[in-house]
Order: C-alpha cells, then structure tokens, then sequence
C-alpha cells in the first residue's frame, strides 16, 4: 500500500491527494471504534425509526382523519413486520454469500430511501406500501452477522447485548424525539429525521470497521443449512422468536392505543412513556442480561425471562377498575424486562446452531430464525388490536399468557429442558469455540461441523 501511494502521488492532483488524505483518517478514526460498531449503529437508525412511527402513528392517522385509528395502526405495522418476515431470509443468504457488510450497507440504502418517502404519506395506504418496503430492507439479519463474524464466541454476549442496547437506545431516542419535536416539525419531519440518521449509518458501514475486505473477496461455500432447519434446537429457537417477537410489538402497540384512548393522554405524554419504559430496558441490556448470561447460561436466562412473562400477562388479564396510567406503563416496564431477557438470550442460539450444523451457514440460520421474530411482530399488531377493540382491552395479555404457557411446555416436551439447563455456561462456550475452530479449520473430513453434529 505504501508503495502504491508513492507511486501514486507523483501523478495524482493536489485536491485527489487531500481527499485520499482525509479518508485514510476517517478510516483511522472509524478504527479505534470497537468492530461491531457498524452493526449496533445501523440496528439504532433502523430502530429509530420505527420508535418514531409507533408513537405517532395513531395521532397522525387521527390527523388525516381517518377512521378507525386502531385498526390502520396496527395493519400499517404489521405491514413493516410482514415485509420483514420476507426480507430476512433474504438478507441472511446475501450475507453468507456477498459478504455481511455488503448486505448491511444496502440494507441501510433502502432504509434511507423508504423512511424519507414516507413523509411524503398523505393516506393510509400509502403508508402501509412504504412501511412495507422499509420493511423488506431490515439490517437486523446482517447486523446480527456482522457480530458473529468479527466477535470471538466469548465476546458474543457483549456484541449482542451492545445491538440489543442500540434498539433501547433507539427507543428513548425516538421516544424523546416525538415528545419533544413532534407538535414543532409535525410527522413528516420527524420521519426526515429518521432518513437523516439512516443514510448517516450506510456511510459509516463504507468507512467504519469492517468484518471483511469490501471488494475482491470470494463467495463463500455454504452447507449444512437444511441439516440445522430440522434440528429440533432450531425448532425451538423458531418459536421462541416468534412469541417474543409477538410479546414485544403487543406491548407497544396496546400501552400506545389505551395511553390515548383509555386514559386521554397526549402525544407529547404518550412520547415520554414511551421513553420510560426504554430507559428501564437499556439498563437491562446494558448490564443484567449479560451479566446474567455470562455467570447463569443462556438457557437459564431465556427460561427465566419466558416464565416470567407470566407475571404481568396475569396481572393485567384482569386489571382492578382503578388502574392509572402510570401503573399500566409501571407494569408494562415490568413486562419489557422479562421479554427482553428472553430475546437477547435467545438470539445466541442461531450461532450455536449454525456452528453445530453448518459450515459457513450462521448468516442463514439467522435470518431464517429473525422471520419467525418477524412474523410474531407482523401479526402481533394487527390481532392485537383487533382483539382490543372487538373484545377487550384484557385479551390481548392473555393471549400472551398462553404463548408463554405453550412455549415453555415445547422446551420441555423436545427435551431442550431440563437437558440444556443443567449445562454450565463455561462448557458451552468451550463447545461453541471448538466447534466454531472446526468450521474455520482447513477442508477435511475431521473439519466439517455437520460431523460434530452428526456425533
């Protein structure tokens, strides 16, 4: 490199010198950064957005004065989600085969491009079409790629519960944003806002740290892939995913609709819980889970977050006649901590699998393994929120409690509990290193960690 900058500088003009100069230090400054830091940025912007819209959403509908607030709002999120469900797949495949920052850089174009046309929306079909095309372009399956390809297995924990802080993060952040802005730049701006900070992420993934070299690298050679689909741990970690992805968009779809409906609060209001509840999760990821994964297993701390959803789905199955606003946002909170044990936990699952059952496969089992993330959260809002209106405001809690109650009999029924739960955390990061050595090893009979699988 030296000697072709030297080579370089003789012929090049002054102001292609400055600029080469300038981007080595940015390239410099993006390096000093920790290596997933592209991943938990982009996770941020996207998030950021829909912390935005989520809040917003049913004032701006009340403001085109649409009928039926509760209903478009939860199809125009399920419509994010659904595209999602189909968008993961995808995304998870590009990234095993054109490399995850590739994957997360175009990821983070199309993001861009949707969040900025839909300050444009004037009608609710049009924001079920854009929403639906922000949500086809998720980086969430490369972000979460991205740290399983440059983190050490050890490291696993810290790198994700660093992505699960971004989407806290981006919920206070989102959250403030609507309650402090909103009445001032209206709901347009606030999603220029969020196409501002999205097109920031997609340049810095161009300069930040990289997980590979952006040009000139080989596809690489995918197998095992089917093999990890039929596992029985797959399966579980299918269901898993979806039923806190359903638990996590009921929360925030449901406090939103009876913060305004039931107990007249405003948007501003609505923001700033919003805010509160975020603020409680970012502690949680920031500090108890991984700590709780680190000392308790991963295992341990998803039966303790899936158990512990019982909790507030009881209580507010049958809420007492007196309950407030701040009390239902209190239990909500409670009910956050227990989901977001769950998910952060869970989500290391995919690269235990990819690395029992597959060589160069992790990127797919995590998309495949978010869909079922994504699908809980497409249908989520809207049957939610069709139940609410229809039936009650307590059905949508207990059809949670019966998630939670199915999900852990299937832990105990494929035998995934109690067997995984006896393990120590220190065997199994000693397991996932060796088989992770294995998968990086030369080809080679004794290589291939479909045979460990196999064993």
């Amino acid at each position: 490199r030296r000697h072709l900058m030297a080579g370089a500088l003789h012929h090049a003009p002054a102001e292609d010198i400055t600029k080469a100069l300038q981007t080595s230090k940015v390239r410099a400054i993006c390096a000093r950064l920790p290596p997933e830091a592209s991943a938990v940025f982009c996770t941020f912007a996207d998030y950021v957005g829909l912390s935005v819209l989520t809040p917003s959403l049913p004032f701006f509908l009340a403001e085109l004065g649409v009928v039926n607030v509760e209903v478009w709002s939860g199809a125009v999120l399920s419509a994010q989600f659904a595209a999602i469900v189909l968008g993961n797949p995808v995304w998870g495949m590009m990234a095993d085969r054109f490399g995850v920052r590739r994957a997360l850089f175009w990821a983070m174009v199309g993001d861009t491009a949707f969040f900025a046309a839909t300050a444009a929306a004037r009608s609710p079909m049009a924001l079920m079409a854009l929403r639906f095309c922000a949500g086809a372009c998720s980086p969430l399956v490369p972000a979460l790629a991205f740290i399983f390809r440059v983190l050490p297995v050890h490291r696993v924990t810290v790198g994700i519960g660093r992505y699960s802080l971004a989407i806290s993060g981006a919920y206070v952040v989102g959250a403030a944003s609507v309650g402090a802005l909103y009445t001032s730049i209206g709901f347009a701006g606030a999603q220029l806002v969020t196409a501002g900070l999205a097109g920031a992420a997609a340049l810095f993934v161009a300069f930040g740290p990289s997980a590979e070299p952006s040009s000139g690298e080989a596809r690489q050679t995918v197998s095992g892939v089917r093999d990890a689909l039929r596992s029985r741990h797959f399966f579980v970690y299918a269901c898993t995913q979806f039923v806190v992805g359903w638990s996590m968009n009921m929360a925030f779809a449901v406090l939103a609709i009876a913060l305004r409906g039931e107990f007249s609060w405003t948007v501003a209001e609505v923001g700033y819980s919003y805010l509160a509840v975020a603020a409680v999760v970012t502690v949680q990821f920031l500090y108890v889970v991984p700590k709780a994964v680190a000392r308790l297993g991963v295992e341990r701390v998803v039966a303790m977050g899936i158990t512990g959803l019982l909790l507030p789905s009881a209580i507010l199955l049958t809420p007492a006649r007196g309950i407030s606003g701040i009390l239902l946002m209190c239990i909500v909170a409670v009910h956050f901590i227990f989901m977001t044990a769950a998910q952060l936990a869970a989500t290391q699952r995919a690269r235990t699998i990819g690395a029992r059952y597959t060589e160069n496969g992790t990127g797919a089992v995590t998309g495949i393994g978010r869909t079922f993330f994504a699908l809980g959260q497409a249908i989520s809002p809207a049957a939610n929120l069709a139940a609410y209106v229809s039936l009650g405001s307590a059905w949508p809690w207990g059809i949670e409690l019966g998630l939670a109650l199915v999900l852990i009999i299937l832990h105990l029924v494929t035998g995934v509990w109690p067997a995984e739960l006896t393990t120590s955390p220190d065997s199994v990061v000693r397991m996932s290193e060796t088989q992770t050595e294995t998968a990086a090893a030369p080809p080679g009979p004794a290589a291939s960690p479909r045979t460990g699988a196999a064993e």
